[in-house]
C-alpha cells in the first residue's frame, strides 16, 4: 500500500513538472507590450442572483461559481462574502451542504478544504439559500485558492448590484376625514 502511494505521488509530481516548463518558458519568453504572457488563464467568479427578486430587503437565492483555472492546485477554496451576507450550514456546495466548520468569521468567510484543480477543468459552486438581500447597493464577492498552486492567479472576485425597492406612496384620504 505504501508503495502504491508513492507511485502515485511521484506520477503527480513528474506530471506538475511536465506542465510548469512550458509555462515557465511561456512567461519567459514571447512579451507583448511589455508584459510577460503565459498559457494560464486567470481565475473567475460569478456571482448571480438566483432567485426572484434583486430588490433589497426580499428573500433570493444567490450562487457564486469559481473556476480557479490552474494547471495544477491542491488545497483549500475559499469565498469571502461581503458585509450584508452570511454563510450557514443551510447552504450549499456542490450539491451538499456546508458544515459547520468550514463556516469561519461570523459566515463571512467559507473555506472548503481538500480541493482539486488539474489542468482548468474543476468548477466550485456555493449557493446562499434563502438570504435576505441588504439594502440596496453594489456588493463584492471574492474567491481564492489557499494551496499548492502552479499556473494561475488564483484570486477572482465579482460583483452583485442590489436594487432599491420601489416607494410606494399612501393615496390621499380621499375622503378628506
Amino acid at each position: 500500500m505504501k508503495k502504491t502511494w508513492t507511485m502515485i505521488m511521484m506520477g503527480m509530481l513528474t506530471l506538475v513538472m511536465a506542465l510548469s516548463v512550458p509555462i515557465a518558458a511561456s512567461a519567459e519568453g514571447a512579451t507583448q507590450e511589455g508584459k510577460a504572457s503565459t498559457n494560464a488563464r486567470p481565475a473567475e467568479l460569478y456571482a448571480k442572483i438566483t432567485g426572484t427578486s434583486k430588490q433589497e430587503w426580499s428573500f433570493s437565492d444567490i450562487e457564486l461559481t469559481y473556476r480557479p483555472n490552474s494547471v495544477l492546485s491542491l488545497g483549500a477554496i475559499e469565498f469571502t462574502l461581503p458585509a450584508g451576507f452570511q454563510a450557514t450550514t443551510k447552504d450549499i456546495f456542490n450539491g451538499k451542504a456546508l458544515k459547520d466548520s468550514y463556516i469561519l468569521n461570523s459566515g463571512k468567510t467559507v473555506r472548503i478544504p481538500a480541493r482539486l484543480d488539474l489542468l482548468g477543468i474543476s468548477q466550485f459552486k456555493l449557493q446562499l439559500s434563502h438570504k435576505v438581500l441588504p439594502a440596496a447597493g453594489t456588493y463584492t464577492f471574492r474567491a481564492e485558492n489557499r494551496a499548492l498552486s502552479i499556473g494561475s492567479k488564483f484570486y477572482a472576485e465579482d460583483t452583485l448590484d442590489i436594487q432599491t425597492r420601489p416607494v410606494v406612496v399612501t393615496p390621499p384620504d380621499p375622503c378628506g376625514c
